[in-house]
């Protein structure tokens, strides 16, 4: 049988080897809930020990993980503005004492 496998993501990879939930993924492949979570909705991509690892514990051919889109690199942040600082010492009210 020759399958294509364009486009594919993990997630659908996972889910024609019937795993559907992030909970699942992370019971039998033994990974945290926050790298099934990255892995789940593509934020982290499958390097060489996390295929392995889903090849040993889940019986996932080489050949489809490998197929996995690659994660697209995500445009960073800019770096926030921090609020300039008053210079010299601060002020404080002065009040009359009666």
């Amino acid at each position: 049988m020759h399958r294509t496998f364009r486009s594919m993501t993990l997630q659908t990879l996972l889910r024609q080897h019937g795993i559907t939930t992030i909970k699942e993924l992370m019971h039998r492949t033994g990974l945290s809930r926050q790298h099934c979570w990255g892995l789940w909705h593509a934020y982290d991509g499958v390097g060489k020990a996390t295929a392995k690892r889903l090849h040993e514990r889940l019986g996932i051919p080489a050949e489809e993980l490998l197929q996995v889109d690659p994660v697209p690199a995500r445009p960073r942040r800019p770096a926030s503005k921090a609020r300039p600082q008053p210079k010299g010492r601060p002020r404080t009210r002065r009040t009359e004492e009666a």
